[in-house]
């Protein structure tokens, strides 16, 4: 993604499409998107969060830090690479990252 708290084309389709199902609730539609919404910010807060901390141990010369943060960034990323899907009440949301 390149905006990072823009929700992902491929997301708003699926959710449309949920949307339009009449079996489906808005309280559904609206938890599946609040869910969505709560995994992006924190997927890309945390990997700022972890890219700033790493240019200041970087800085500081610090390469155990460096090492540490590097570390956690790639293990972070790592868990979402093949993205994550959500549920709801019978529903399936899938975040790509």
């Amino acid at each position: 993604m390149k905006e990072p708290f823009a929700i992902d084309k491929d997301v708003l389709r699926q959710l449309q499409i949920i949307n339009r199902l009449e079996v489906r609730t808005d309280l559904t539609v609206q938890s599946l998107y609040a869910k969505a919404v709560l995994t992006y910010s924190m997927y890309y807060f945390k990997k700022a969060y972890l890219q700033k901390q790493i240019d200041i141990a970087l800085d500081d010369r610090d390469k155990e830090l460096f090492h540490i943060l590097s570390t956690e960034l790639s293990s972070h990323c790592e868990q979402f690479k093949n993205g994550r899907t959500l549920h709801e009440n019978g529903y399936n949301l899938y975040l790509k990252f």
